[in-house]
């Protein structure tokens, strides 16, 4: 080595130096972005899925309720648990991942409420055998809706002819599949007559310790239009409104149901053996319990236990710890 070349080395280092020294700032800043992130989501109440037709976000900022706006693609990870709503703008297009995060979710007592395409886009691929797309598109127009009660999820949304609804344009009719599983709120018979019988607007099924909504049109309306469009969309706002009333008011109900806890942090395991490997990391957003976190006991066997947490993680753990 020149002596030149030995004279650029101090010079070298200290670039080398500063640039790590630059460079660490900047990853800690976005680790901790990444943690207010997740932090964000798990204190929201209500969840939006950012979708391409409509804008739910506008609903709840008229509403003044708390909310996070989330993209489709992140949802695998995030920690999204059993006291919030998840609304999904349509169309509800998401990977298999995403989904498969979207079940679990519903299954630990989260409410899925969702619009229009996310039918075909979302539902029928997670909860098949409930709804289904009619393969028939709507037009853009009002119809006179009829709500089948008047409490809980249909709280003063009224009833007869005054109240309507607006179909989107391009929207997806659907069809209800089980009427013995699935919970018709609101119907038109205009709409039925229109759509080979097709008449419902939004409905209401129970998966596992959770519930999904459905309906058809989209959550928000475009302000500045006819009176007759505007009140179409307030019956839209009140019902999503009550959805999230209905959630908080669900919190007694999974109290009960998520009551047990484990003394000592424990391994999500596969199966009921303690060589079982723990469950696999496509299936969970964690793969431990910790100390005190609630569960739901589904399973006894031999000295395991089946538990789910309240993110929708299940597998077999120590009996003991309990």
């Amino acid at each position: 080595m020149t002596k030149r070349q030995l004279a650029r080395i101090p010079r070298l280092l200290f670039i080398t130096t500063s640039l790590v020294l630059l460079a660490a700032p900047r990853a800690h800043a976005q680790e901790l972005h990444h943690t207010d992130r997740f932090e964000k989501v798990r204190q929201a109440e209500v969840v939006v899925v950012a979708g391409s037709a409509d804008h739910m976000d506008q609903v709840l900022r008229k509403a003044q309720m708390k909310f996070v706006v989330i993209q489709p693609d992140e949802i695998p990870q995030l920690p999204l648990h059993s006291q919030q709503v998840l609304m999904v703008n349509c169309r509800g297009t998401m990977s298999a991942a995403a989904r498969d995060r979207v079940r679990r979710f519903v299954a630990a007592g989260g409410f899925l409420y969702t619009t229009d395409h996310a039918v075909h886009e979302l539902i029928e691929k997670i909860f098949p055998r409930t709804i289904a797309w009619t393969r028939q598109s709507s037009n853009q127009e009002i119809f006179p809706m009829r709500a089948r009660g008047q409490r809980g999820l249909l709280r003063k949304l009224g009833s007869g002819a005054a109240q309507q609804w607006q179909l989107a344009g391009g929207g997806y009719i659907f069809k209800v599949l089980d009427p013995k599983r699935v919970e018709v709120l609101m119907d038109s018979q205009e709409v039925a007559k229109r759509y080979d019988g097709n008449g419902a607007l939004g409905v209401r099924f129970k998966y596992q310790d959770g519930y999904v909504i459905h309906v058809t049109g989209h959550f928000y309306t475009q302000p500045g239009q006819n009176p007759t469009v505007a009140s179409a969309g307030r019956a839209f706002e009140q019902l999503s409104a009550n959805v999230v009333a209905e959630k908080q008011e669900d919190k007694g109900r999974l109290d009960a149901l998520y009551k047990s806890a484990p003394k000592r942090a424990v391994k999500l395991q596969a199966a009921p053996s303690a060589a079982a490997p723990a469950v696999s990391a496509d299936s969970a957003t964690r793969q431990a319990v910790g100390a005190g976190a609630r569960v739901r006991v589904l399973e006894k066997k031999g000295g395991y236990l089946k538990v789910r947490d309240q993110e929708g993680n299940e597998g077999w753990v120590d009996g003991k710890a309990f």
